[in-house]
């Protein structure tokens, strides 16, 4: 309820898209924060399922729930509608399938209040599908006290102490800070908070850092057969990285920010080497590494504080060294040549994902006349004959999958793996034309050479 003088207190924004049986458990965790005048404001992203219907009905329970209707554009775009219409003192962001904990919004206002503050920081906590829950992600370090920081003495602590940790869930906001630095999520990407945190956080004059437990982070899993959206979240990656350079190009290493600035690039290069190692497992030939900076390191590390420059040394050492395996694999005689023999004539197999991610175990002699053997996935929709190692397909999925009119789909697996719940799921057993097993991952070159004997496939 509103207090005397119709006072919000803190607005809480929460994008929903397609999370019927998780968004009950989310409105009514906000519901039960007492000593609060609230009001919750549900950004219904065009969700195809009874997420809008379920919404509404809260709605008409709680006076203080608000329900936007709006086509699908992400995240950011949801919560940038919020943004607008948020009235309260203080502002905090909620996914739609997470939680937090009775009356600790009520808390960090109390400490936002209190102190005039920006933002407030608490503790995040991972909690698995088994209804386990893991020890607070981003630990308030020790140093902390009762102090106040700023924006960037914060930044700066969180990163030293390693547990900075970039979400945008984590903290409250006093809305007319927001307001004052035109703050909005970056739309059309992913990882829209691993920007949007350093850059807030830069900009605030006041900040709280308190051990509160409030925000509780659903760890779930998608349908088997569903992407993990790993060239979109690549390419976020990139444009993340790019934005974070234009930020931190501002700042002078010799300068006031020169921790800032060394912080920030380990920011960025971490993202870079997280970028490269999906480019690596991508598999995929048409994915080409967009314009980057990974080159600020060597040109600037001198004049970086040391710690810093340590870290950003090995996150750059990885980039490199997966942007290498990128670049050998396309050169590979498993990609390299395909096109051409495919317009000669020749039938395609593709090697959907191998055991541990290797190239393929099959060896060229064994591949019959009129037959061409491929792991590059452009040619998923192309290709005659499709197989995927079971059970790691589903970690390497890169977009949905659907099969061609008269493609053969082949699961292969370990005997080791023939009752791991992925393998046994029902949704999987409908979709392959042929299953073939083995004993261990040597014997996967042996099960190709006893495919090809298969008449009915030649």
């Amino acid at each position: 309820m509103l207090n005397g003088n119709n006072k919000i207190d803190l607005s809480v924004i929460i994008p929903v898209y397609n999370v019927e049986e998780y968004l009950p458990e989310c409105i009514e965790s906000v519901m039960r924060q007492s000593n609060l005048s609230l009001e919750i404001i549900l950004i219904n992203d065009g969700s195809t399922d009874n997420s809008g219907l379920i919404a509404e009905q809260y709605a008409k329970l709680d006076g203080r729930i608000k329900v936007i209707h709006k086509e699908n554009r992400g995240a950011s775009s949801a919560r940038n509608t919020g943004l607008k219409l948020a009235q309260g003192e203080y502002i905090a962001f909620i996914d739609s399938d997470d939680w937090v904990k009775e009356d600790s919004l009520s808390e960090l206002y109390h400490e936002a209040s209190l102190h005039q503050a920006d933002m407030v920081l608490g503790n995040m906590r991972l909690c698995h599908q088994d209804g386990s829950m893991d020890n607070p992600c981003n630990p308030i370090p020790k140093e902390t006290g009762d102090r106040l920081f700023s924006g960037k003495e914060g930044f700066i602590l969180l990163n030293k102490s390693k547990v900075y940790f970039p979400m945008a869930c984590n903290y409250i906001y006093r809305r007319n800070f927001l307001e004052k630095i035109n703050a909005r999520f970056e739309e059309g990407i992913m990882h829209e908070d691993e920007l949007w945190t350093p850059v807030v956080l830069y900009r605030a004059e006041k900040i709280v850092i308190v051990a509160i437990d409030f925000y509780y982070y659903r760890q779930r899993e998608g349908s088997v057969m569903h992407s993990t959206n790993r060239n979109k979240r690549m390419e976020s990656l990139f444009r993340v990285a790019g934005l974070l350079i234009e930020f931190a190009d501002r700042f002078d290493f010799s300068g006031e920010d020169g921790e800032m600035k060394s912080w920030l690039y380990v920011i960025i290069f971490r993202l870079y080497s997280w970028a490269f190692l999906l480019l690596s497992h991508s598999r995929d030939s048409s994915n080409i590494a967009p314009h980057h900076h990974l080159d600020y390191f060597w040109r600037d590390c001198r004049e970086m504080s040391p710690e810093p420059q340590m870290i950003c040394n090995n996150y750059f050492e990885k980039a490199e060294e997966n942007f290498k395996k990128y670049t050998d694999w396309r050169r590979s005689k498993w990609v390299a040549s395909v096109a051409s023999q495919i317009n000669a004539g020749k039938k395609l197999m593709l090697i959907y994902n191998t055991p541990r991610g290797e190239d393929s175990l099959l060896k060229s002699e064994d591949v019959p006349d009129g037959w061409v053997i491929t792991t590059d996935r452009r040619y998923v929709s192309q290709a005659d004959v499709v197989t995927f190692h079971l059970p790691d397909l589903q970690q390497e999925m890169e977009h949905d999958l659907h099969k061609r009119k008269g493609q053969i789909w082949v699961a292969r697996y370990l005997e080791s793996d023939k009752n791991h719940p992925f393998v046994r799921s029902q949704e999987l057993q409908v979709m392959f034309d042929l299953w073939m097993s083995c004993k261990q991952d040597d014997d996967y070159g042996q099960m190709y050479a006893d495919f090809f004997q298969m008449n009915m496939f030649l």
